[in-house]
């Protein structure tokens, strides 16, 4: 981790002390004061973004020259807050008013300005009740539906299942409910029985969930979930299963997600580190407390060492796995500011791969800066679509410098009544009419290639193991299959790190996929063998 700086203590030396603000803390007095990334014009070091005492003070200058403030006028002690920098002439988090980033983008610094953006993992989404159905008791009554979620084998009570009952699907009009620890979930109509256009139930840990379409339920009736059985091939391991245990050895790979659990018994983690500046990079390279799961299950894609019955294999085991945890122990989405500088930490561990399993809505030219960097050093970032149901491809996967992968799937490989069956979306591929691009997933001319993302087994925190679907799952399998292709290419591997290498690694990633059959915009080039 040499090189970077954490926190307020790293800028003593080149910042004035009453202008250091704690992270996290920082003052939002002003409606006006929003967060900045600063970076340079070109790159992401400058001599530019040197905030000595003499900058700061013409920066000052500048703003009060650059919107029309007497020059005599009291002038605030500050003209900005640094919440975080990298090194010295490395990006800053930064705060700011509306008429101090006026003034610093007329400066003429050599450095730029970026609104802060809030990536979020791209596990597709669940579908939910927006509006409850007429009729439906208050929420405060105790009477309704209730219905019982249980273990399709042991008949016990099943935890945590999200129950979804759709009167209206088109118009998200319903009832939904959590099962509690007797398998209970209470559904708030008046009647004893409902007839539904569709009832969703999304399983916890360990178990599929279940899809049933015009079906009626009743007071007291009970739905079961089957058990993910690990002996049971999913689409991962109908097309990777047969990889060898070294697959992709000789490289280095990381995921930039929630955090990766390093002591599941089929993961082992080379390296990592938080990049979580709000919470000064606390709590290390394991998953975040709050909604942590997602990047070990995406980890697990690329490289569990399992083998069935008891444990499951990623696409490349071979590999040396880093975890660079961007998303808060807090929860909610990871900054661009973060992003950026896991990447570039990437980069310093010298990985060939990074794995980003997340999305905005935003062109966010702080991560493509990161990405560009990354590629002109040798490194690949393989980046999900996006999960908004054949939307435009989101950031950072649509510029041109990632690798955009979408999310197939496959009839078959998943139960046939679980909830993933709504997945299913035309046109089916001329290869096979099983196959096809789930319904989530982005597309556009941005694809480059697609994988399987579809009713994905994959590790989970604790020594477990479940199911997800999304542009999340089919990024890992593609870095891992690209790890496996390239794992056979010495010669490029050996390359000086510069961007003659990272164009030789794209070059072998793109011959090797084969099309499936289906449009380009769905498909990109293909699938990796």
């Amino acid at each position: 981790m040499s090189g970077i700086l954490r926190g307020t203590g790293s800028l003593r030396g080149f910042l004035k002390e009453g202008d250091i603000a704690m992270v996290a803390k920082s003052s939002r007095a002003r409606p006006d004061v929003k967060r900045y990334v600063l970076l340079a014009n070109r790159g992401l070091h400058s001599d530019a973004l040197k905030l000595t005492a003499a900058a700061e003070q013409q920066f000052a200058q500048a703003m009060f020259v650059r919107v029309g403030l007497p020059a005599k006028a009291a002038r605030p002690k500050t003209a900005m807050k640094v919440l975080h920098s990298m090194e010295d002439s490395g990006p800053k988090l930064v705060e700011l008013s509306d008429a101090e980033a006026l003034a610093l983008k007329a400066s003429n610094a050599g450095i730029k300005l970026v609104p802060e953006v809030l990536y979020h993992v791209a596990r597709s989404p669940r579908w939910q009740i927006v509006k409850q159905s007429s009729g439906a008791l208050a929420a405060s009554a105790a009477a309704g539906i209730v219905i019982k979620v249980a273990d399709a084998a042991s008949g016990k009570p099943v935890k945590g299942a999200q129950l979804v009952a759709f009167t209206d699907f088109a118009n998200g009009v319903g009832q939904q409910g959590t099962s509690n620890a007797k398998g209970m979930v209470t559904l708030k109509f008046t009647t004893s029985s409902k007839k539904l256009e569709l009832l969703l139930i999304y399983g916890p840990e360990g178990y599929w969930g279940l899809c049933e379409r015009d079906v009626k339920i009743k007071q007291g009736e009970t739905k079961k979930l089957a058990h993910v059985d690990l002996d049971v091939p999913d689409y991962l391991d109908t097309l990777y299963g047969t990889h060898a245990d070294n697959a992709g050895a000789g490289l280095r790979v990381g995921v930039i997600d929630t955090g990766v659990d390093g002591k599941h018994p089929d993961l082992k983690l080379a390296g990592g580190a938080a990049f979580v500046a709000d919470e000064s990079d606390a709590g290390g390279p394991g998953p975040a407390k709050l909604e942590g799961e997602h990047g070990t299950h995406v980890a697990g894609i690329i490289a569990a060492r399992g083998h069935k019955p008891r444990g499951k294999k990623g696409v490349a085991p071979g590999v040396e796995l880093y975890s660079y945890r961007v998303f808060p122990n807090a929860g909610g989405g990871a900054s661009n500011y973060d992003i950026l500088r896991a990447i570039e930490q990437g980069v310093q561990d010298q990985c060939d791969l990074l794995n980003l399993s997340l999305g905005a809505a935003t062109p966010d030219e702080a991560v493509r800066d990161a990405i560009k960097s990354a590629f002109d050093q040798g490194v690949l970032c393989i980046v999900a679509a996006g999960n908004d149901g054949r939307q435009p491809v989101s950031y950072p996967a649509a510029w041109a410098e990632s690798v955009a992968v979408s999310a197939a799937g496959k009839q078959g490989t998943f139960p046939v009544s679980s909830s993933e069956a709504l997945d299913i979306a035309p046109p089916p591929a001329t290869s096979s009419k099983q196959a096809f691009i789930a319904q989530f997933s982005n597309i556009g001319p941005q694809v480059d290639v697609t994988g399987p993302g579809v009713g994905i087994v994959s590790t989970l925190p604790g020594g477990a193991y479940g199911v997800m679907s999304g542009t999340s799952m089919a990024c890992p399998a593609v870095t891992g299959a690209a790890a496996a292709l390239l794992a056979a290419q010495p010669q490029v591997l050996a390359m000086p790190r510069d961007r003659q290498r990272a164009t030789a690694m794209l070059a072998v990633i793109n011959a090797a996929a084969k099309p499936l059959g289906f449009p380009k915009d769905l498909e990109g080039l293909g699938l990796l063998p």
